[in-house]
């Protein structure tokens, strides 16, 4: 194995053991921004994005050198980080995936949309907030409690 490949594995063994430090919110229906902003900087921190946005493809289970070994491993360590970041109810719907790729697709497809429609609902209902004859101070008050601002970023 090259020196390279020992200390790209080496790196994964380490970083594997406290996944949790990183990813402190589980991706659930009503999340998913706030979950790509967590685990997609933590995949580009180890390299390991290509494994998810589809620039890298896990080599066959048949190959059998060590970059074959050392890239099946990579891609089944991204997937048990995808999988430990997932609450139950979201697990259950990519519990059969069998690598990174398929269950980032599968979180994309049924997800991505929803937080889409979900920004443009809470816009809208931001644009229709209407001041009327309230206080300035009543009327951010009024808005800043209504409107879940976090989920507009």
């Amino acid at each position: 194995m090259s020196s390279s490949a020992a200390s790209s594995s080496s790196v994964l063994i380490v970083s594997s053991s406290n996944i949790s430090n990183f990813l402190t919110i589980k991706l659930d229906r009503t999340n998913f921004p706030l979950w790509l902003a967590k685990i997609v900087p933590l995949l580009r921190s180890h390299n390991l994005l290509s494994f998810v946005d589809g620039s890298s493809i896990c080599p066959a289970a048949f190959l059998t050198d060590a970059e074959g070994k050392l890239t099946k491993y990579q891609d089944q360590q991204v997937l048990s980080w995808l999988n430990s970041s997932l609450s139950s109810t979201v697990l259950s719907t990519v519990a059969l995936s069998s690598s990174a790729r398929t269950t980032w697709v599968s979180l994309e497809n049924r997800y991505a949309s929803q937080s889409h429609n979900r920004i443009l609902q809470l816009r809208s209902d931001l644009m229709r907030t209407t001041r009327g004859d309230l206080s300035i101070a009543d009327y951010l008050d009024m808005a800043l409690g209504e409107i879940p601002w976090a989920e507009l970023v």
